[in-house]
């Protein structure tokens, strides 16, 4: 069965892509399959369980969007900047959503965590929720992402000792992953490299490359895996290359498996996802079991 996923409010542009640069004073323009840029966070996410699910504080609540704080439901009427809401940020992307009793953060191609909705304390007119392993602030108020969206409120998320910045949107995030809403973002990028392969391929990563580029990382169905760097607006290729065996990065060969509209999957591929943007279907996210 084919689950419709439709693309979240464009709160980041593709430097929100999930991305990590080496260390600084690394030289990654003649080297090809070197990191992108920053991947805060990748790291030190072993506290979680399988499913990114940490055990500290929480329960079970009759609030769509309360955990239990001390044996009663949170109540959210005194928030500062009151839920339904989401949040998202750039470099590398992330995003914030309020499901039931949780926080779930999301960074595209790792594992998203969860932490227990706690009632904030007020600190300098922002609420902060000091729920383990991640403290959110949220201070209602303008705000601009650095792809110059406007938000409604000002969102820091602090995870493993690292700050996401960005803003928050009324309402519910309509994506489904962090994965689709990245592939969104590349899509010109996405289309001008799988024209230039010239042969079907699976689309398994996308992240900012040096000189304000982006790139993502093509499978094709013999298996050769290709990188491909375009400006991201005008989708001017700065190039095509193979990947030896052994050398891609763990950017390049993420949880994305996005198939390009226009191409059909394998039969056993059944659990394919569509990504739909503005109404129209973009592709197809295929599940990590399906072999393309």
């Amino acid at each position: 069965m084919i689950r419709a996923v439709d693309n979240f409010r464009r709160s980041a542009g593709l430097s929100c892509l999930a991305a990590a640069l080496l260390a600084s004073g690394c030289d990654i323009g003649g080297d090809k399959t070197s990191a992108p840029v920053d991947a805060a966070g990748a790291e030190g996410d072993g506290a979680a369980d399988a499913g990114g699910r940490y055990a500290s504080g929480g329960g079970g609540g009759e609030s769509s969007l309360a955990s239990m704080a001390g044996g009663k439901p949170v109540d959210t009427s005194s928030w500062a900047f009151p839920p339904p809401f989401y949040a998202a940020g750039d470099e590398p992307y992330w995003r914030l959503d309020l499901a039931d009793e949780w926080f779930v953060f999301r960074r595209a191609g790792l594992p998203e965590i969860e932490a227990p909705i706690v009632q904030p304390d007020r600190v300098r007119g922002a609420d902060l929720f000091e729920s383990p392993p991640l403290i959110v602030s949220v201070q209602a108020g303008p705000c601009r992402s650095d792809a110059g969206v406007e938000g409604d409120a000002v969102v820091t998320v602090t995870f493993d000792g690292v700050d996401f910045g960005g803003c928050a949107f009324r309402g519910q995030s309509e994506a489904d992953t962090a994965d689709t809403a990245a592939i969104i973002e590349a899509l010109a990028v996405v289309d001008a490299c799988l024209g230039r392969l010239a042969q079907p391929a699976v689309v398994t990563g996308a992240y900012p490359r040096d000189e304000g580029r982006t790139a993502v990382t093509l499978r094709a169905r013999n298996g050769v895996l290709f990188e491909c760097a375009a400006e991201a607006q005008s989708g001017d290729i700065a190039f095509l290359d193979p990947v030896e065996p052994g050398a891609a990065g763990a950017w390049m060969n993420t949880q994305i498996r996005f198939l390009r509209d226009g191409v059909a999957p394998p039969p056993t591929c059944a659990g394919a996802e569509q990504v739909v943007s503005d109404g129209k279907v973009l592709g197809l996210m295929l599940p990590a079991k399906c072999r393309f």
